[in-house]
């Protein structure tokens, strides 16, 4: 019997790996001989570099690098056997300065350095990204060049606050192999690159600013626009989700025609998931991902969908009354809640035995004949 385990994260609580774990071994005591397949599962902001090196072998690096507040840290990047290059920015561009401090020029060491290590197909998660500077400090560790009115250096780095002294962009020295890589930009958040819509002002109060804060943010990323528009005759204001990384992905696809996925896509590009699902003969997934995350469209959504395109029976583990109010309605065979609400705080080590019983009983219910 093949089973397929495709387990998502638990609010930060448990991985998508930990899941998958406490899932197949409740599988294995229940199902003899099961020949069991883990997808570890990743989304805009959690679990890109552990999941892609799950399913794929290939190197890590360490390079030095600068956080969102400039400090020295050691970020990290892999590259698989296949050719594609992972770098999961929240892993290393985080601060605490004020936010028109802080800057992404840490995110474009670490490109560098991938490119400098011949670098070709480039994946990047954005999301959790701690700078909102549209991209600028990033360009100038790759080699862009900013000057102000009178011809001078405007050193970004310092934070986006910088970008208002800019009036020319120079992007002749950015590195040359930036423009011959396919980029693609990983996120699951809902963003414009400004307005209502932007990233900064969906999210201000979840860094503590007021409003009239975050719109002074906004209309730096607003000015930072205009110059593309202006300079390099690019509209980037429309792209959508450009908003991602507090801008980043809009620039990256407005210069090098970057590519803005989402995880679930991600994830099927990564892992045949449609191929897998429609040879499984049994599925268990689920997940603990909360609605006020606003994420776009999680990967158990799409596994949901294709239960019912392939007809295969499923379990969803849920630790969320949404998700599992919406997995009835989209047919799963049967939903486990393990929490009325979801708890800010809990072990790994208990949501894994929680999951594992509910797995275990529902598999014991699968496997009982009913005589009516």
């Amino acid at each position: 019997m093949k089973v397929l385990v495709a387990m998502d994260e638990f609010n930060g609580i448990i991985s998508s790996y930990q899941a998958n774990r406490y899932v197949e071994e409740a599988v294995a005591s229940q199902i003899e001989h099961a020949d069991i397949v883990q997808v570890p599962l990743f989304n805009g902001r959690h679990e890109l570099m552990d999941s892609v090196f799950l399913w794929q072998s290939g190197n890590k690096y360490r390079v030095k690098a600068h956080d969102a507040d400039m400090n020295d840290v050691e970020a990290m990047y892999g590259q698989t056997d296949s050719g594609m290059t992972v770098i999961e920015g929240n892993l290393f561009l985080n601060g605490e300065k004020p936010i028109d401090q802080r800057s992404s020029y840490g995110l474009g060491e670490v490109l560098k350095a991938a490119l400098d290590n011949q670098a070709k197909h480039i994946v990047i998660s954005l999301g959790g990204i701690g700078s909102f500077d549209a991209g600028a400090g990033m360009l100038q560790a790759l080699g862009a060049k900013f000057y102000d009115d009178e011809a001078n250096i405007v050193d970004v780095s310092e934070g986006a606050y910088k970008i208002k002294y800019i009036r020319r962009i120079d992007l002749s020295d950015v590195h040359p192999q930036l423009a011959n890589a396919k980029l693609q930009l990983m996120s699951d958040f809902s963003s414009r690159l400004y307005g209502k819509q932007s990233e900064i002002m969906q999210t201000y109060q979840t860094f503590q600013l007021n409003q009239s804060e975050a719109a002074e943010i906004d209309n730096l990323v607003w000015y930072f626009s205009e110059l593309f528009k202006s300079e390099l005759k690019l509209a980037i204001g429309p792209i959508e989700r450009g908003g991602a990384g507090g801008g980043i992905a809009a620039v990256l696809k407005g210069l090098y025609q970057a590519e803005i996925l989402t995880s679930h896509e991600l994830v099927n590009q990564i892992t045949h998931l449609e191929d897998l699902i429609e040879q499984a003969d049994l599925i268990i997934f689920g997940e603990g991902l909360k609605e006020k995350d606003q994420i776009l469209e999680t990967t158990t959504l799409r596994i949901a969908d294709l239960t019912q395109k392939y007809h295969k029976p499923a379990i969803a583990i849920c630790a969320t009354s949404d998700k599992f109010d919406l997995f009835e309605s989209q047919g799963v065979t049967a939903m486990f809640n393990t929490f009325i609400d979801m708890p800010e705080t809990y072990t790994d080590f208990r949501m894994g035995i929680q999951i594992r019983h509910y797995t275990v009983q529902a598999l014991k219910l699968l496997k009982t004949s009913l005589n009516q």
